[in-house]
């Protein structure tokens, strides 16, 4: 894949991230982690960094702001205080499924020009392509 090729195709993924921004306002990491407590409702916030792999200070940081807006509940538990549960609102809820529709058109558009074996083509790349991302990210740590 030349150099050009690879921006054109960051570029779609900046743009579904500008437009995620805009529709939901949350950013790319406040949306996850509202999707990952609709999907697992009641998660601690220990389990949510690890399950993440964020650092409990920026989870500490996003789960702030998703409360401000009311898109999440986070209550202690009565037999460990120490122990933080957090739920999505009704809110949060629509905002995620929001979100995964948005997701399915999206998708459904971008794949539009294939055909059943070229998408079955691209999503065994990807997901070669996403299972190798290990070793760039060790790479570029630096």
């Amino acid at each position: 894949m030349n150099q050009r090729l690879f921006h054109r195709f960051l570029g779609i993924f900046e743009f579904k991230k500008s437009f995620q921004l805009k529709s939901s306002g949350l950013n790319y990491l406040q949306l996850h982690v509202l999707e990952k407590v609709y999907k697992e409702d009641g998660l601690r916030t220990l389990d949510i960094s690890r399950a993440m792999e964020i650092s409990p200070s920026t989870l500490i940081g996003v789960l702030d702001e998703l409360e401000s807006k009311g898109l999440i509940i986070r209550e202690r538990q009565k037999d460990d205080k120490r122990v933080v549960v957090v739920t999505a609102t009704e809110e949060g809820k629509h905002k995620v499924l929001q979100h995964i529709k948005e997701d399915e058109v999206f998708l459904r558009n971008l794949t539009s020009c294939l055909n059943e074996e070229e998408s079955a083509q691209l999503s065994e790349l990807l997901l070669k392509i996403t299972s190798s991302t290990a070793e760039l990210e060790e790479l570029f740590r630096e």
